[in-house]
């Protein structure tokens, strides 16, 4: 129950922070308000099952390309668990937010796909090296730990 309660938490925040201003990357030309390069690691799927709370775990292993002009690619491992995908992203610095804006995502892509698009927003720590990348919903929860190389 505490995980659950630890989701819940965490949507809250992400969804509170949601309808606040947004900066870009680039900060429109700039120094840099958030990570940039390219990265490689995990990202790992938990699944709360609603019928008995067992907790279901996917990892693959993926790659993230952030750009200085505030764009996104996801690679790596994209059989199972992460959808590949590509877009822009932008930085609310002061909360540590970064929202993910896939276009491979349209209106026809249902809510629950099998394979999990890099979109919307997460809770993210940045330290020059490592990026780590969180979110969760009701039964969902997100988490992309990233080495840059």
């Amino acid at each position: 129950m505490k995980i659950k309660s630890n989701y819940l938490l965490a949507l809250v925040s992400i969804l509170a922070v949601m309808g606040c201003s947004k900066q870009a990357v680039n900060g429109g030309g700039g120094p840099s308000l958030g990570p940039q390069g390219n990265f490689s690691g995990s990202f790992t799927l938990i699944h709360e099952n609603p019928v008995n709370n067992h907790l279901d775990t996917a990892v693959a292993n993926v790659t993230l390309t952030l750009t200085a002009n505030a764009s996104f690619s996801v690679g790596g491992d994209t059989t199972k668990i992460q959808a590949p995908g590509n877009g822009t992203f932008t930085v609310d610095q002061p909360d540590n937010i970064i929202t993910f804006q896939d276009v491979t995502v349209t209106k026809r892509t249902p809510l629950n796909t099998p394979k999990k698009h890099l979109n919307g927003p997460f809770l993210f720590s940045y330290d020059g090296s490592n990026l780590h990348i969180f979110g969760a919903s009701d039964t969902l929860s997100y988490n992309y730990v990233l080495a840059r190389y």
